[in-house]
């Protein structure tokens, strides 16, 4: 069974979407989640399994389907199958992820670059998570738990015509638990909600993430090589207005991915460290500097005491961000991680 099998029973009476009408707005702000080392206990939370992809934001109107991503972008396009089976949901707003399965069903991000570097996404899937607008009608101010349940009943009516989307369900077990399982399946962790919450567009605790390892999204600020050979990258994040160095990423590079890094990395040389504390910045021979407006995802192990990143790996580069928008995270460190692959 997939981790992200529904787990919970379906309810008898169908949910009954609220009156209030208003125009199916174009974006809707998504809901974001605070770091935490263990995800949160109580009656009054879920925990979903946390996903490895692009968070998708999907307009339905009149059977046409829009994607944004959260920089607004519409993507639209590039993910072209799963767009259609959107057009088979009802009107309104679905928030989501889209993710390439990889070996037991677990979402791999490096195999989402390549399909769409490929331009091969056939196989990619939409993990469906929420619902704020149906039918003209604002969901927004409705609790989770109510919103959840009309998603539920809405897709799997509809199971048929959405071969590329999923509902994600929830498990109302302890919240330590849940992590504990989904690092032991090698999962990217849990996201937790609290079941009364409103979505209100902001990162204000009523949805949490906590990580089976490190990961952060990370500006690049340099590269260890030559214009053929990428040895290491020198990444950074915003920390109030600056750029500040978080560590070298040595690992995660192959031939194709490095390519396109390169490419990218050299339209944006510059004479001197982007940084805004040079002295902490290593200055080896072979180092070039570029102006920091590529993000990319990592994985890590740890943050050494000086606020550097430890055993960092390289998973791909993010177009659905703004280097302006990357800023350093804090990371608690989870009790539990994942198994060796």
């Amino acid at each position: 069974m997939h981790p992200c099998a529904n787990r919970t029973p379906p309810q008898k009476k169908e949910a009954r979407a609220p009156n209030r009408k208003v125009k199916i707005p174009n974006f809707i702000a998504p809901e974001l989640c605070k770091v935490v080392a263990t995800p949160p206990g109580g009656e009054e939370w879920v925990h979903e399994v946390k996903f490895d992809g692009y968070r998708m934001q999907a307009r339905v109107e009149a059977e046409r389907a829009v994607l944004r991503t959260r920089k607004k972008l519409d993507w639209s396009k590039r993910f072209p199958e799963i767009a259609k089976d959107c057009g088979a949901l009802p009107d309104g707003i679905y928030d989501g992820e889209i993710v390439a399965l990889g070996k037991g069903g677990v979402s791999d991000f490096a195999k989402l670059q390549a399909a769409l570097s490929d331009k091969k996404t056939g196989g990619l899937v939409y993990f469906v998570f929420d619902i704020m607008n149906f039918e003209g009608r604002d969901l927004t101010h409705e609790p989770l738990e109510r919103r959840k349940e009309m998603l539920r009943q809405i897709m799997s009516a509809r199971a048929r015509k959405l071969s590329h989307l999923r509902y994600v369900s929830h498990f109302t077990a302890r919240g330590g638990a849940v992590l504990q399982a989904a690092c032991r399946m090698n999962l990217e962790g849990v996201v937790s909600k609290r079941l009364a919450s409103h979505y209100r567009g902001e990162r204000n605790g009523d949805w949490t993430k906590a990580k089976c390892r490190g990961g952060q999204e990370v500006v690049i600020g340099g590269w260890w090589g030559d214009e053929k050979n990428l040895r290491s990258l020198l990444v950074g994040a915003w920390r109030g207005k600056d750029f500040v160095y978080l560590g070298r990423v040595g690992t995660g590079f192959n031939r194709e991915n490095s390519r396109e890094v390169l490419k990218r990395l050299l339209a944006l040389r510059r004479k001197t460290p982007p940084f805004a504390r040079s002295a902490d910045v290593p200055r080896t021979k072979g180092i070039n500097w570029v102006e920091p407006g590529l993000v990319a995802e990592t994985e890590f192990a740890t943050i050494t005491s000086a606020g550097l990143l430890r055993q960092a790996s390289f998973k791909g580069l993010r177009e659905d961000k703004s280097a302006k928008s990357v800023v350093s995270e804090e990371q608690p460190a989870a009790k539990w991680t994942r198994r060796s692959k």
